[in-house]
């Protein structure tokens, strides 16, 4: 599959659908829809109902849609799932959450593939169990598209403040486990919604550790994660000139400016361009541009 090429999900609550609309003006470049944390036991029929209208009514352009059903081990799980194979959406992403284990993930993908759906994955790893297995559950199936560190539910798990000391040997695990399934790494919202420049300087750090893009939970944090993930002209020229490069190696390798490039490098040059090219996807308009 190509590269996702997101740098802000932002995600929105299943039983708010009068928030949706807003939410894909926001300008990220995928909307989350949320039948996990956010939605309480006795609501979460209704919110599947409005998060399987949300992914089926995509196609129009804009963001990316997204979904996130309940942890596969849970009969709210198994509920969503059938839901899904029920709604029958022609594309879209699903996060899964709290995954344990690489047959998680091959049973979803199971699911998806008998019912013929062409719905990506996104494997989110927020347990002490999902970093031990990182890579083995990035590398589960094709339709892993990009890996989530849902870094919350870990540093209670671990008995610690979500701090970035406390955090970042998991973050590096995940980073990891991506970069060897050449796949993007998503990391997990900053929480203070009002801290523009906290935001700012955590985007840049996990950028700088090896995430693409971040998790957003308010539209106001939006334009600051994309800012910190969008690549400079420069990183856009040089990944360019590799990518063109490559073309032509017979041998799975070639020598640039005296320096030798493997896939590795070049699939994340193809990252950056994804990232480059994610502002002209997610300003084109949709039925539901013109929301407030």
């Amino acid at each position: 599959m190509d590269d996702l090429g997101w740098r802000s999900v932002l995600f929105v609550p299943a039983s708010r659908p009068d928030r949706f609309d807003k939410a894909l003006a926001a300008g990220a470049d995928a909307v989350c829809v949320d039948l996990e944390d956010a939605v309480a036991p006795a609501h979460k029929q209704d919110a599947r109902a409005a998060a399987m209208r949300f992914l089926a009514d995509g196609g129009d352009g804009g963001p990316d849609r997204v979904i996130r059903i309940n942890t596969p081990r849970s009969v709210a799980g198994m509920r969503d799932a059938l839901a899904l194979i029920e709604a029958r959406p022609s594309g879209g992403a699903v996060v899964v959450p709290k995954i344990d284990s690489p047959d998680e993930v091959g049973w979803v993908d199971q699911l998806l593939t008998e019912a013929g759906l062409d719905l990506r994955l996104v494997a989110q790893i927020e347990t002490l169990r999902g970093v031990d297995q990182a890579a083995a559950i990035t590398a589960a199936s094709r339709r892993v598209s990009a890996v989530m560190f849902g870094g919350l539910d870990l540093a209670a798990e671990l008995g610690v403040p979500a701090s970035w000391d406390g955090l970042l040997y998991g973050r590096s695990r995940v980073v990891h486990a991506a970069a060897r399934a050449g796949i993007p790494a998503i990391d997990m919202p900053f929480v203070d919604v009002r801290d523009a420049e906290g935001c700012r300087a955590e985007a840049q750090r996990t950028l700088a550790l090896g995430f693409t893009a971040k998790m957003a939970i308010h539209p106001g944090q939006v334009p600051t994660i994309n800012e910190a993930y969008t690549p400079t002209p420069d990183e856009v020229a040089d990944a360019e000139r590799i990518v063109a490069a490559w073309k032509d190696a017979p041998d799975g390798v070639i020598q640039l400016d005296g320096k030798m490039v493997e896939r590795p490098i070049v699939l994340a040059m193809r990252r950056t361009l994804a990232r480059a090219r994610a502002p002209e996807r997610a300003s084109t308009p949709t039925r539901h541009g013109d929301a407030a």
